[in-house]
């Protein structure tokens, strides 16, 4: 009786979807405007989580988009500092649906 009430503990979830939100925002996950000094060619984009580049006429990117987790953040900010790129802002940006 104890692993039934176990397994039925398991398979009900405390979150509802409004909450996963609020939850995703909290570890990190959310849209996200990188600023860095320096540009990259458009193909480089899958290799740093599918983020949108925008090349600016000063010799800046921008690069946007949806970043799962503060984990996948520090990931893109560590490949782009291993390319010698220079990190002018971090942002999340919130957008309203």
């Amino acid at each position: 009786m104890a692993i039934k009430q176990e397994e039925n503990h398991l398979d009900s979830n405390p979150i509802s979807k409004g909450d996963q939100t609020a939850s995703n925002s909290q570890s990190g996950g959310g849209f996200y405007e990188i600023h860095v000094k320096g540009h990259l060619h458009s193909e480089w984009s899958d290799w740093l989580e599918g983020l949108e580049m925008r090349l600016l006429d000063n010799g800046e990117m921008i690069l946007s988009g949806n970043i799962v987790d503060q984990a996948a953040l520090l990931g893109v900010l560590i490949k782009l500092s291993r390319l010698n790129l220079t990190l002018l802002s971090v942002n999340e940006v919130k957008r309203s649906n």
